[in-house]
């Protein structure tokens, strides 16, 4: 045991030792608050970073949504469009080639009509004049007529090389 005279001075030095442990604790339970408060803001602050983030990153695929959205309209348009100008340009060959048929039709029509004109005309020559005309007027009536049939024939195969250059000149269009 200690004696007594060593009792007197240690009081003072432990009122001293508690009173500044209790300084340290009420120091360190204000730092702890503190910190707890600064933990709470940080923790405030991250939550409202996140429901921001959450929130722009909503925002930034339903402006992406919109514009796929939006290019996919306009390529539907451009492929309905296309379409149509296909379908005009088909409509517009098909009048073509029907407009082609018809002139080639009537080509036809014509140089038939043409050679039963010349096969008439010379039934009505020979018959009339065959006894009626000198014989060199004669030869040169007929030297005529085949002179007429060459070139007949000569723009029968001009208008049938036309219409081919007709018809690959409309193919390529």
């Amino acid at each position: 045991m200690r004696p007594l005279r060593d009792i007197g001075p240690s009081i003072p030095k432990e009122n001293m030792a508690n009173s500044r442990l209790k300084q340290i604790e009420k120091e360190y339970t204000q730092k702890l608050a503190k910190s707890s408060q600064i933990i709470a803001e940080l923790q405030t602050t991250i939550s409202s970073l996140k429901e921001e983030s959450s929130r722009q990153q909503l925002a930034a695929e339903r402006r992406l949504q919109d514009v796929i959205q939006k290019f996919e309209d306009e390529k539907q348009q451009l492929i309905r469009d296309n379409d149509q100008a296909i379908k005009a340009l088909q409509d517009e060959l098909e009048t073509r080639s029907n407009q082609v048929r018809s002139a080639e039709k009537k080509l036809q029509h014509k140089e038939l009509e043409a050679q039963e004109q010349m096969m008439y005309i010379r039934q009505e020559y020979e018959t009339k004049f065959k006894g009626l005309m000198p014989a060199s007027l004669r030869q040169e009536l007929e030297d005529t007529i085949s002179s007429l049939k060459s070139q007949v024939n000569f723009l029968q195969k001009r208008a049938s090389i036309l219409q081919e250059e007709l018809t690959t000149y409309q193919s390529r269009r």
